[in-house]
């Protein structure tokens, strides 16, 4: 097969087709290098953008330079609704930052990760839901440019486009950011008609947010990604039932109105044990699986794609917990050839680590985890890589 574009080539294999090589992929919140120090470290390694501002868009989430994605055969760029105009950044003490939402996140020195310090909504009680001062999701300056930018990408670049998310967490997360994890936990089975009015009300601000969002960008982009936390690696974080009670609702119109409004395929970001919603997303529309967390509990890759590989693409699959730091490059070029020859095969497979890459990982490692893709990535994948 000719040589494609990386556009071409990101729909070919999310079309479930086989393009000359496995996509790959680099910069969303889930899949991108954390921390400006790591991103030195592998710039100095690479000895590319050296005299680049290094560029970040959340809590030190890099955004890779122009220069080291063509090195590392990236084939996708993102992009992002801006901070509202409307919202000035509040900085309650050094350490402690207050969201958009009223949710102080407290990062402790020498921590990579900030945490909620407290949470807004303090009952679960109606009055909470009606008194809480709502962000406005058609907030002019959240989209301001963002489809000159998609039309100007799409025209003069050969890249895949991927809107990453909104906020980068979903209906459930806000949902405990504001309510804390124990009480929404508690408040679904103690307090039904509060956490579903909740839900309701957190999904009107997504709907909103996502059709003003595709109305920006849909045109353009190829992916859109959403994101939502729902397991932790040794299972669900909720039961399937209350899922589907009280989520799987919310998931259904916040993905219909950005179907109606962009043919670009949903990536549904979900850490963990995500198994047992797969039936509920493949039934909800959703089209890619992200992380891929191989590390946590149900997630073997070889079953996924058996059961999975023809209704759902998946994006990511490296281990970044365990492997990546402690792996020698040697190790992580076979890795990256054993996870390609499972999940690859007939399409379907978006290459990356199924997390942020982070600061414990090596520049040399990083650098062999891509150069590997693209050397084992190729079509037709070698028969001998199709199990682990």
């Amino acid at each position: 097969m000719a040589t494609l574009t990386s556009r071409e080539r990101f729909t070919l294999a999310l079309n479930h087709q086989e393009p000359d090589r496995v996509p790959i992929d680099l910069g969303s919140i889930a899949s991108t290098i954390r921390t400006v120090d790591a991103y030195d470290r592998l710039k100095n390694h690479m000895n590319l953008a050296l005299e680049k501002r290094i560029r970040h868009f959340a809590d030190e989430h890099i955004i890779p330079d122009e220069e080291i994605l063509q090195a590392l055969h990236v084939d996708t760029v993102y992009l992002r609704m801006n901070v509202p105009k409307t919202w000035q950044r509040v900085r309650i003490d050094p350490h402690t930052m207050l969201d958009e939402w009223g949710v102080p996140w407290y990062k402790a020195p020498g921590s990579f990760y900030a945490f909620p310090s407290s949470y807004p909504m303090k009952t679960a009680q109606m009055e909470e839901i009606e008194k809480f001062p709502w962000p406005d999701p058609n907030e002019p300056s959240r989209f301001e440019g963002l489809r000159e930018k998609a039309q100007r990408l799409f025209k003069q670049t050969e890249y895949a486009l991927v809107a990453d998310g909104t906020t980068g967490v979903g209906v459930f997360d806000m949902s405990w950011h504001l309510r804390s994890m124990e009480n929404i936990f508690l408040d679904m089975l103690t307090h039904p008609e509060f956490t579903e009015s909740l839900f309701q009300h957190l999904t009107d601000y997504y709907v909103a947010v996502y059709k003003n969002y595709m109305q920006a960008v849909g045109d353009f982009i190829q992916m859109v990604i959403y994101y939502e936390d729902l397991s932790g690696q040794d299972g669900p974080l909720i039961s399937p039932q209350l899922y589907k009670k009280f989520v799987k609702p919310c998931h259904r119109r916040i993905f219909k109105v950005i179907k109606d409004h962009t043919a670009a395929k949903i990536c549904v970001h979900t850490c963990g044990s995500v198994y047992a919603f797969l039936d509920d997303y493949v039934e909800l529309g959703v089209d890619v699986l992200n992380p891929v967390q191989i590390s946590a509990w149900d997630m073997d890759p070889v079953r996924l794609k058996q059961k999975y590989g023809a209704c759902l693409s998946f994006h990511g699959g490296i281990d970044t917990q365990r492997f990546l730091p402690r792996a020698t490059p040697d190790q992580v070029r076979e890795e990256v050839r054993r996870m390609i020859g499972i999940l690859g095969p007939g399409g379907g497979y978006l290459f990356t680590s199924c997390h942020s890459i982070q600061p414990d990982v090596s520049p040399e490692n990083i650098v062999a985890l891509f150069a590997a893709a693209w050397e084992h990535g190729k079509y037709p994948l070698p028969q001998t890589g199709s199990q682990p």
